[in-house]
């Protein structure tokens, strides 16, 4: 008699197994740059660009309740430097193009005259 197969279904992943994925997905990719030496390197990057991500959601949702209490928010950061501005989108920032968007003269010059937006402070 032939054995039956049996078909295991996959369980959805639970939010922490899906962060663990996403930061493993984000550290593998940051291991091929050749200008991040170790964890070092990468540990402070990653949690900055996790905290830009995790800011812009919050702000989106403050956004919605604000807009529907017919008042006017604003962002802790303005574009173009909000995630949702460069990170976001399908056609987004990278390579070169987002080298050149970080080390831009004009966006240092900016953060030192404390332009909102800009300032880490």
């Amino acid at each position: 008699m032939a054995r039956q197969k049996t078909t295991t279904e996959q369980k959805p992943l639970t939010t922490a197994q899906q962060l663990g994925s996403l930061i493993k997905s984000a550290r593998d990719i940051m291991r091929k740059d050749k200008g991040l030496n170790g964890d070092l390197d990468r540990l402070p990057m990653l949690t900055w660009v996790m905290f830009l991500k995790f800011l812009d959601d919050s702000e989106k949702v403050e956004e919605t309740r604000t807009a529907l209490s017919g008042k006017k928010y604003k962002s802790a950061i303005d574009p173009p430097y909000r995630w949702r501005d460069w990170a976001a989108k399908k056609d987004g920032v990278t390579g070169d193009e987002l080298t050149a968007f970080i080390n831009n003269d004009e966006a240092v010059a900016l953060m030192a005259n404390g332009v909102p937006g800009c300032s880490p402070t």
